[in-house]
């Protein structure tokens, strides 16, 4: 698969969980990632009300940062929300070919697991992969899983890997 990813991220992003990425984004994808700088977060984005971004004009702020013919993947520690959604994990924006994940939720503890950087470093990866799944054009999967299964709790995140199904895997490969 021909693919390319840059990554951005928001100041408070720990560059460190950034490298990360970069390093497991180039295995799952088998492909270049590079990191192109910070980004600011817009105040116009900003919903008081709700203490959160909202996701899709955010992206299509992130388009133009977008550099040929790479897909853009911005990590913020910012909460995120969506249309319909209180909030979400990540979004992603198809015709930009832009992506957003957020670690607000991501550092949450879930049922007494303790949280340590390597559990946000793992959701936040299977988030990413995620994200950059359906950049790739694959829809959300069924299987528990399968890192495209559609993720509304830490529970759902957690029980992923951040690797596709057979299935989807066929699809990755015959699109």
């Amino acid at each position: 698969m021909s693919f390319a990813v840059d990554i951005c991220r928001s100041a408070e992003v720990d560059p460190e969980l950034i490298l990360h990425l970069r390093e497991r984004l180039e295995e799952v994808f088998a492909c270049p990632v590079a990191e192109t700088g910070n980004f600011e977060l817009p105040p116009g984005d900003y919903h008081a009300g709700r203490q959160q971004y909202h996701a899709p004009s955010l992206l299509h702020r992130l388009r133009g940062r977008r550099r040929e013919p790479a897909c853009l993947l911005a990590v913020t520690g910012a909460d995120l929300f969506a249309p319909g959604l209180s909030f979400v994990f990540g979004e992603a924006d198809l015709a930009g070919r832009c992506a957003v994940i957020s670690l607000a939720r991501l550092r949450e503890p879930y049922l007494g697991f303790p949280l340590t950087a390597q559990r946000v470093a793992q959701r936040a990866l299977v988030e990413a992969v995620h994200e950059l799944g359906h950049l790739l054009g694959l829809g959300h999967c069924r299987r528990p899983e399968c890192v495209m299964r559609f993720s509304n709790t830490l529970a759902d995140t957690d029980r992923k890997r951040a690797e596709f199904c057979p299935r989807c895997l066929l699809l990755l490969e015959s699109s």
